[in-house]
Order: C-alpha cells, then structure tokens, then sequence
C-alpha cells in the first residue's frame, strides 16, 4: 500500500535515533566496559603493526568467548561471495569453524543497522548508501572489507518517453523507503545532472507492490535491484535508464560491504580478518567462476529465477580484494550524501567517512592471485537442495 512521504519521514526519523541508543543488552555493556578499561584485542593489533602474527592471535582468540554472529546471507544475487566463502570451504580453509568461530542469524525482518546497533549481530552485508544516515546518527560499525560492485537500477516503462536521468524532471518516483539504497542512487543519480530531490516526487510502496505501481501507472519510474530489474525488463519490457553496474561514475565503486560491530572488532580482529580474507579468495573464485556461481546459487535455493539472468548479473559485477577501493567508496559516498543533504547539517563528513570504515591487521590490500582453486568440489553443490 502506498504511504505519503511525510508518513515515512516521521518512520526515518524515529527508527534513526533509535540506532543512537545502540546495544542495550548486558552483555554489549560488559564488552565495551572491557575495551574501555584495558587494551583490546584490536588496539594490541594495531600496536604490533608489521610484527603482527594473525595465525598467533586467532589462535588465541578462536573458542574463547561467544562466536561472530553474521547475519543469514543465504538469500539473493548480491550475497554470492559470503554463501561461495561458506559453501565451497574457504571459511574452513582459514581454519574458521562454524558454531565456535562464527554462527549465523536470522535478520527477522530487521535490516543489519537495527541488528548492528541492538546486539543482535556482529556482521552484516549493506550497500555503503543505506548505512549512510544510521552511521551519521551514532551506529557503532565499520566497513571492513568491499564485496561488489553495482546493483541498483532505475526502472521505466519501455513506452514511457523517459529515455535518461534528466527526462525524470517532474516526475513521480516509486521506492522502497525514503534513505534506502534505491532513493539514495535516484538522488545521486539526479544531482549528477544538475538536479536533486525537490526535481521529482517520491512516492515509497512496499516491496511487493512496487513494480505493480510502475505498471498501472502510479508512478513513472521505479528503483529496483537489478535482477528484479532485469527479470522485469524481459517479462514486461520494461527498460532501465539508470544502473550503478553500468553507469561511468559509479561502475567501479563498492556498493554491498561487509560491516562489523565496533564492539566486535575490537574483541575479536583476527577473527574478523580470517573471514575477510576467506571472503576475498572466494571472490577471486566467483569472478573466475560466474556461471558456476550462478548455478550453485540456484541450486542451493540461494537465488530464485533464471539462471541465466543471475549468471548475466554477476559478469557485470566486479569483486574487488582491495582495501583501497573500500575507502575510495566509503568517501565517494559521504561526499555525494551530503552534497544531496542526507547528512546533519553540522557533520564533518571527512571525519565520519575516516570513521566508517577499517582496514583490519593481517588482510592483505588486495590478493595478488588470478586462479584460485575452491577447498570443496563445486559440482556437488550442483544438485538441488531437497
């Protein structure tokens, strides 16, 4: 059902400040009474600098205290590198085991900010643009490592006479939420040529009945997910004018990253690490492997659609290992977000990107490796899962 803007705004605003109060739990307490009173883990790490031995301090870390809790990533196109990471052995490869290094949670139907900031999780996968605005309101989290790049698209009828960015002047916007990562790419998207917000009317719908809104006619032009997109584009022949994969401002930035609980990072660095570098020898698989990737996601239940569409989708992603690019879209991204206005009026917002992501002791810049060879056989996770 379709909700008026003011409505949403109120939601916004509400469910950011509750993201200031974040991590009441005792246990949250405890942790950061401990940080706060002695050196940790993370501080020991940073002082060691060349000297630091990961596999040495893993060790020491690895069954003491409770696992990291990740949030579920076994649903969607965009989770391919930590269900391959999972799957395929690299986790395990890096010594990590499940249920005493890392478990993994259920989102229930929060997004990984909320999770992030009540204590309900340690890890979770978020574009940079949607963690945006929680970050500026006080979430304590960092980016840790960059997944892929693209992912979000601008949709409009095939017949609809808006034929680019610009022909959207005037027009009526259907997203998802107001600060999502689909508004914010219309916004960024818009002030690349010269406009903003005030040029157009967003109007936000429910998942379900988004694309339904551009076909009737109550909006014209959608902010999709690109496999949606490109499922709606054959189905419907609907046309995309706007994609973050393609676009030459945008092709090469991170948009999903891995984002840790500061509390997290500061008890358990190495073992944060171990699961990065697991992340990034996965990805040098997947994007040596698409058609495979592709394959065992929809064979695991991962992804649902067309494989073809989802192999197509991941060829267009690039999955950068480099920790220089994290910060390169970390900053891009805070630039663009205050230029349109999503940030306090009073934010540094050099000193909040500085403060938003890490570059963990022990992972490499970027993995100096072509091939890379999957710790399990990928054919057996070809068959479908009953």
């Amino acid at each position: 059902m379709k909700k008026r803007i003011v409505a949403v705004l109120l939601t916004g605003v509400l469910a950011l400040s509750a993201l200031t109060g974040c991590g009441s739990s005792d246990e949250q307490g405890s942790a950061s009474e401990a940080v706060s009173e002695g050196t940790s883990a993370l501080d020991e790490a940073l002082a060691a600098g060349e000297d630091y031995d990961l596999e040495a301090e893993f060790a020491k870390e690895s069954g003491v205290g409770e696992p990291i809790r990740i949030i579920s990533t076994f649903e969607g196109t965009c989770q391919v590198q930590t269900q391959v990471a999972y799957l395929l052995g690299f986790y395990e490869q890096e010594g990590l085991v499940e249920g005493v290094d890392y478990e993994f949670v259920e989102t229930g139907g929060e997004t990984g900010a909320v999770l992030l900031s009540t204590d309900q999780a340690d890890v979770a996968i978020g574009l940079i643009s949607g963690m945006l605005q929680p970050l500026d309101n006080g979430l304590e989290a960092k980016a840790i490592s960059g997944l892929h790049t693209g992912c979000v698209t601008i949709v409009t009828k095939g017949d609809s006479g808006i034929n680019s960015v610009k022909n959207l002047v005037g027009k009526k916007i259907g997203v998802t939420a107001l600060s999502s990562s689909q508004h914010i790419a219309a916004l960024r998207a818009l002030n690349y040529e010269g406009f903003s917000g005030d040029d157009v009317e967003f109007i936000v719908y429910d998942k379900d009945s988004i694309q339904q809104a551009l076909m009737n006619g109550a909006v014209d032009a959608i902010g999709l997910g690109d496999y949606k997109a490109a499922i709606m584009g054959r189905e419907e022949g609907t046309k995309i004018i706007f994609d973050t994969s393609t676009d030459e401002r945008l092709k090469d930035e991170n948009c999903c990253v891995l984002f840790a609980s500061n509390v997290s990072i500061e008890r358990k660095p190495a073992t944060l690490a171990k699961l990065v570098i697991a992340i990034q020898k996965a990805s040098v698989w997947i994007s040596n492997n698409p058609e495979l990737s592709a394959q065992i996601q929809a064979a695991q239940g991962y992804t649902v659609g067309d494989v073809n569409v989802n192999t197509d989708l991941l060829k267009t992603y690039a999955y950068p290992t480099s920790l220089t690019s994290l910060k390169e879209a970390v900053y891009r991204n805070f630039d663009d977000a205050k230029d349109i206005g999503l940030l306090k009026e009073d934010t540094d917002k050099d000193a909040l990107a500085e403060s938003s992501y890490l570059f963990l002791p022990g992972v490499p810049d970027g993995l100096d490796i072509t091939e890379i060879e999957a710790p399990k056989d990928p054919q057996q996770f070809l068959t479908a899962k009953e």
